[in-house]
């Protein structure tokens, strides 16, 4: 299963758009789709304004098949409820796997 990072990266593919160019555009350092990390929800925040054409399933859960919302469906920094709450419900259960990891590497020092 592809992670984000991977589908931003075929994004960036697609659109013929620079790494360089996207890490300036979401205020992210350089080399960071390459690094290992959760994407989080500041910087999905971001990559939702700058590309608002980027289908936020597809992004973030790979679902539909489509990486791009239709044209009458681009509004520019604008999200619908639903999506934030996907998003935010996504963040979250991030957090939760990243504590358990941490969890579990405290119990394995002890």
């Amino acid at each position: 299963m592809l992670k984000i990072k991977d589908r931003l990266k075929e994004f960036l593919n697609t659109k013929k758009i620079s790494k360089l160019e996207f890490y300036k555009n979401i205020k992210v350092a350089n080399g960071y789709l390459d690094k290992d990390g959760a994407v989080n929800s500041d910087i999905l925040a971001n990559i939702i304004s700058k590309y608002p054409e980027i289908n936020i399933y597809w992004l973030l859960f790979g679902k539909d098949s489509v990486m791009f919302k239709s044209k009458e469906n681009v509004k520019p920094h604008e999200s619908s409820c639903d999506e934030k709450c996907k998003l935010k419900d996504y963040v979250i259960d991030l957090q939760k796997e990243k504590i358990k990891i941490m969890e579990a590497q405290v119990l394995n020092f002890s």
